[in-house]
């Protein structure tokens, strides 16, 4: 996203109501006080993220470091267009408008990171899904459901490989149709890939620790 685009929608973030805000993205307003203006504090996943409407800068709740720019810039299109639509029924990647255009992408970018990290492992996915709160679905595979944001949630299927039968790991990711409401096909293959280098992160320093 270009940063005239960023622009407008904090402008029209800036337009809206804070307690309208509250309401329909379920999030908190922090008010003006010891010299910080308007602030939103918005979960993610396990995390909170901190806007400050004045400068539109995004900061970690906790570190007070930035995030990646791809997650501000969804942050803050969540605080600007959400409307209140229910997260609704599970939809593909190809329902977006251009979606199948993005099929290569979400396979470089998620589909394969996470096969060459949990592909084998399907313990350390699970421990990895439960530490960022993911919840336990009874559907196909390794199935976990995760709140991207308060009214945006992301479904992630894994089915480990088995060498014996030379069965291949593959994985599935869908979008809650809320998505639909306001990110492009883009903006949720964004989305998938910031899911899946959080569970990397989360592996990783579990290994750490072993």
């Amino acid at each position: 996203m270009h940063g005239g685009r960023l622009d407008d929608l904090l402008a029209e973030l800036r337009q809206r109501q804070p307690d309208h805000v509250v309401r329909v993205c379920h999030v908190v307003h922090l008010p003006p006080r010891e010299g910080k203006g308007d602030r939103f504090l918005v979960n993610v996943l396990n995390g909170s993220y901190v806007l400050d409407l004045s400068s539109g800068m995004v900061t970690d709740a906790v570190t007070h470091k930035p995030p990646s720019s791809k997650l501000s810039q969804l942050i803050i299109k969540y605080l600007a267009r959400y409307r209140g639509e229910k997260p609704g029924d599970w939809v593909p990647l190809e329902k977006f408008p251009n979606g199948q255009a993005y099929a290569g992408e979400m396979m470089r970018r998620a589909y394969r990171p996470l096969i060459d990290h949990f592909g084998q492992d399907p313990q350390g996915f699970d421990a990895s899904c439960k530490t960022i709160d993911g919840k336990k679905e009874k559907l196909g595979g390794l199935s976990y459901s995760f709140n991207i944001f308060p009214m945006m949630r992301l479904l992630l299927q894994l089915w480990s490989g088995y060498d014996r039968t030379y069965r291949p790991p593959t994985a599935n990711m869908m979008f809650s149709s809320s998505y639909l409401s306001i990110f492009t096909a883009e903006e949720a293959v964004d989305s998938a890939e910031y899911l899946v280098l959080e569970l990397i992160k989360v592996r990783k320093k579990g290994l750490k620790a072993v």
